[in-house]
């Protein structure tokens, strides 16, 4: 089972029993080079080593890669956090990302907060369904910062289209798959999203999700799901 470093710091999270910092752990921070900070990178600096599947799995950690919009590369988070189904996962630049199984209900620190999401009981992003169950429709509520108590709520109906048959590849680990477009309209406007589901399981291993007006498409690609 996949380790969670609840509610612990990072400096913690990075350390293992009283021999120091885990050196898997800890490279996979360094590796990390984040996507959302502006900091230039330190040309004299020795590169950091890839990141390698036997790192994930010697460090028994749930992680995912996450990437917003045409930035050259992904940012690692590890999951930090769970409370009943929704995982809570964290970079090292403290931005944060819940999912619900592969659907991103919440980010924190990626530019604008989603504050919550949540769909009909049918989503198989939320509820893993084999590819040939998967419904044609899901509705989807965003909740957004707002003044008041409560956030700004957006509503979408959302049309899955099957699509063809795919294989990919994550951190060393092949997937066969089937991809779906997702098309979600509502009065706020109108957004697509795209998924390659599990051909066996419907798990979703890489997703395209929206996750509010003033963001990019996130990209999603679970390393290593939380069991």
């Amino acid at each position: 089972m996949k380790r969670i470093a609840a509610l612990l710091a990072l400096a913690t999270l990075a350390g293992c029993g009283s021999g120091g910092p885990n050196p898997i752990v800890q490279e996979a921070w360094d590796e990390a080079q984040g996507l959302w900070t502006n900091e230039p990178a330190d040309a004299s600096a020795t590169p950091p080593r890839a990141l390698t599947r036997n790192d994930i799995e010697t460090a028994d950690v749930s992680a995912i890669w996450a990437r917003l919009g045409s930035d050259p590369s992904p940012t690692l988070l590890y999951a930090t956090a769970q409370n009943g189904p929704f995982v809570t996962y964290l970079s090292p630049f403290r931005q944060s990302i819940t999912l619900r199984s592969s659907q991103i209900t919440a980010t924190r620190g990626l530019g604008w907060d989603l504050m919550s999401a949540w769909s009909s009981p049918n989503d198989p992003l939320a509820h893993p369904t084999p590819p040939a169950s998967w419904p044609t429709t899901v509705e989807r509520s965003y909740e957004f910062p707002a003044d008041g108590p409560r956030g700004r709520i957006e509503t979408y109906q959302c049309s899955l289209e099957r699509g063809p048959a795919r294989e990919l590849v994550i951190l060393q680990r092949r997937h066969v798959g089937v991809e779906f477009s997702e098309t979600c309209t509502g009065a706020a406007g109108q957004f697509e999203n795209l998924h390659l589901a599990d051909s066996a399981t419907g798990f979703v291993w890489r997703s395209l999700q929206w996750t509010g007006p003033r963001m990019q498409l996130l990209d999603l690609q679970v390393l290593e799901p939380l069991d």
